[in-house]
């Protein structure tokens, strides 16, 4: 018997008809169960979609033992379909542990691309430059936070980073202690219908702190390009 394929699959960030034909094809034609982060988000995308593949459970407390099963079934056959709460899986997300998996047992891995809050974040930014780091979510402890934040004080780019609503006003403040003066833009909600943008110098943020919403999903970006801020264009750039 041959083995089936696993479809890492985007999925939208907010807005339901943020997502491609072919994923939607793939559910309908090709994908004997979905696994996800959470049930609920993701059987809301299949029933507006008219689609009615299972759907099941696979998070970051999965043991070891869920994903053997996931690729058992892989191999005897089935196509799986990943699929996180919203975007593309693979980034602070237990996508990368089953295509680790996979890969280790020979199984085709397909990436479905589409919606990513880091690329819809990068999109708008009205950054010209070539480097970007990904930091995802910062640790929960506010040291250790601070910490990861410094680590990329060297970095000479923008820095993209993901935040709950339960934290963001915490990470702005250590922003602001590790990066004074820099330019943020932090996107709430994107693509929602209350999708809000939030561009300035991180001091004049955390003086009007508290009308920051603590609601939604958040994506944040920490302007360190030097050469960015001085308007000089990289060494590489055509001038005509």
């Amino acid at each position: 018997m041959s083995s089936g394929i696993l479809y890492i699959l985007a999925t939208p960030i907010g807005n339901m008809e943020d997502i491609t034909f072919r994923a939607v094809r793939l559910l309908r034609e090709n994908v004997d169960v979905v696994y996800c982060e959470d049930t609920r988000q993701t059987r809301k995308l299949l029933s507006h979609y008219g689609i009615s593949v299972p759907a099941l459970s696979l998070h970051t407390h999965s043991s070891p033992q869920k994903i053997e099963g996931v690729i058992d079934l892989i191999k005897g056959g089935k196509s799986i379909a990943y699929a996180t709460d919203s975007g593309t899986p693979g980034l602070s997300d237990p996508g990368s542990r089953l295509v680790s998996a996979a890969r280790e047992q020979g199984i085709p891995v397909c990436p479905v691309p589409g919606p990513s809050a880091l690329a819809a974040i990068v999109s708008v930014s009205g950054y010209h430059g070539k480097s970007i780091i990904f930091g995802g979510f910062l640790s929960k402890k506010e040291g250790r936070r601070k910490k990861e934040l410094a680590a990329f004080r060297e970095f000479n780019g923008i820095i993209v980073l993901y935040e709950s609503p339960y934290r963001i006003k915490k990470l702005i403040v250590a922003i602001g202690e590790v990066f004074p003066g820099r330019m943020l833009l932090i996107g709430r909600e994107m693509t929602k219908l209350h999708e809000e943008f939030i561009y300035g110098k991180v001091d004049e943020i955390i003086s009007a702190i508290d009308s920051v919403k603590e609601k939604g999903e958040f994506s944040v970006i920490v302007y360190n390009d030097i050469r960015d801020y001085n308007g000089e264009p990289d060494d590489d750039t055509d001038v005509t």
